[in-house]
């Protein structure tokens, strides 16, 4: 059920028989911190409005709505919790936008900037706003800054997009302003919302109890080279172009020419590739390391030249790590590692807290060709012990042992079905983990973001660094986790 990217019009398409199937066995018991259905409801109801921004987009509402836009599949890898809304334009050279909104009440918000290049989303370096750094408008505060007041009434910002090159002396720059180019390209600015306050919608702008009709998400004019005011509704018309289903990073077809290919590492089996009985977790070094590369013998995977953008619509300020596993190996997969401190803003903390990362969380994922997400869990989520330690079992529900508990100090997720491709081919048994460190502090001695070399991250990273082994149900519930 894909679309072109830039397809016109905001139909609503019917999920196939294989996407319900998927929506079937993602769906897992429902966690404290999960966006509840009627927040989802109320969300999609809101916001979801013709004009620039397209959504809302992301895993709740894809599995949850029943009758989703292709718009709103998050099928890049994405976060089970964050909200996105995702726009596509053409800005003429010199022409400004400028937007308006309110700080949502969530762990995290940005906008940034992407462009869609050899078939991927490409962030435009340096070209985004995080909350934190965001100047609230006069009379409003900031309630992302360290120590601000969470809960503060006005909460409003102002933000400007620039079809220009960025002053080239960083101090130039004004604030709350981001640069397009002038190229005339098209660009897509994306607003992410992380982890919604309790009781608050995905957006965390308006309550999710309450059925009352909260928004619009911003409110946006631009003005021409030449001073021209250019109202939203004619943004909407001469700018804006319409986004389907993202497109993902590689079909098919290439997927499974990398599996069999005859020049992979004889170390793989192509039932299980590209995972290994001793996975390791690799810091996200581009498609071309991380995926094709990982297929390839390690001599002739250390020739690639690594990413210098992040691709597939990443967060440039969250380092990402990864491993590939499969059932051929064991049904239970269990890892253990240190949890960052964080800001636990779920609860509507007041104050706001500082932390190590802004936000860590692991997710079951399906091959590169499909993208989509099985399961996922939060740093709030998850119990850890006297030193700070966190214990995972991932598997499927059925074999899932008896005392992988949050009650035992253990997170469960779902394996999920495998490679989540509707071919012959597919394998159900494989699997795939990413994990999210969301901007890391600068000063944290074991930050990932640290990392600038493959095969250093349990160097950098010690007592922080994932480490995993394959088991069984019985043998689990039996002994419980390796220390």
């Amino acid at each position: 059920m894909t679309r072109n990217l830039t397809e016109q019009g905001d139909t609503v398409s019917a999920p196939t028989p294989f996407t319900r199937e998927k929506r079937a066995t993602a769906q897992s018991a429902d966690r404290y911190g999960n966006l509840p259905l009627g927040a989802v409801i109320r969300t999609d109801e809101r916001y979801n409005k013709p004009g620039l921004f397209q959504g809302p987009r992301g895993w709740d509402y894809w599995n949850l709505l029943e009758n989703p836009k292709d718009y709103q599949n998050p099928n890049l890898w994405p976060d089970k919790r964050p909200t996105y809304f995702i726009g596509q334009m053409m800005m003429p050279a010199g022409s400004s936008l400028t937007i308006r909104g309110k700080f949502p009440h969530a762990r995290y918000f940005k906008l940034a900037l992407y462009r869609f290049e050899r078939n991927t989303f490409i962030a435009l370096g340096g070209e985004d706003l995080a909350a934190y750094d965001i100047e609230p408008d006069p009379g409003s505060a900031n309630p992302y800054q360290v120590g601000a007041d969470r809960t503060v009434t006005n909460r409003s910002y102002t933000l400007h997009i620039v079809a220009d090159e960025p002053p080239k002396n960083p101090a130039a720059r004004p604030i709350n302003t981001i640069y397009a180019g002038k190229e005339g390209q098209p660009i897509q600015p994306v607003f992410r919302i992380y982890l919604s306050d309790e009781g608050y919608d995905g957006a965390g702008l308006g309550q999710a109890h309450e059925s009352s009709t909260e928004g619009p998400l911003v409110t946006y004019e631009a003005k021409l080279a030449d001073g021209t005011v250019v109202s939203a509704e004619e943004i909407t018309r001469q700018w804006v172009q319409r986004l389907g289903s993202a497109p993902p990073p590689m079909d098919a077809e290439a997927w499974y020419g990398l599996i069999n290919a005859k020049t992979n590492d004889p170390a793989l089996d192509p039932a299980s590739a590209p995972a290994r009985k001793d996975a390791q977790w690799e810091l996200f070094w581009g498609m071309k390391y991380t995926v094709a590369g990982a297929f390839m013998p390690p001599e002739e995977r250390a020739q690639i030249k690594l990413q210098t953008e992040m691709e597939g619509g990443g967060d440039p300020t969250t380092a990402y790590l990864v491993t590939y596993l499969s059932r051929k190996f064991g049904p239970v997969y269990v890892f253990r590692g240190k949890m960052p401190t964080f800001p636990n803003t779920f609860a509507g903390t007041k104050t706001m807290p500082d932390g190590q990362v802004k936000y860590w969380s692991v997710c079951t994922m399906a091959s590169a060709p499909s993208g989509e997400l099985w399961d996922g869990v939060s740093d709030m989520m998850v119990p850890v012990d006297k030193d700070g330690f966190y214990t995972i079992v991932v598997s499927l529900p059925e074999d899932r042992p008896k005392n992988a508990t949050y009650e035992n100090g253990v997170v469960w997720i779902d394996w999920g079905p495998g490679e989540g491709l509707q071919d012959p081919r597919d394998r159900k048994d494989w699997g795939m983990l990413l994990m999210r460190y969301m901007v890391c502090q600068s000063d944290w001695e074991n930050s990932p973001a640290k990392i600038h070399k493959p095969g250093t991250e349990e160097a950098v990273m010690g007592p922080y660094y994932p480490k995993g082994y394959y088991t069984t149900k019985a043998e689990f519930a039996a002994k419980g986790v390796k220390k």
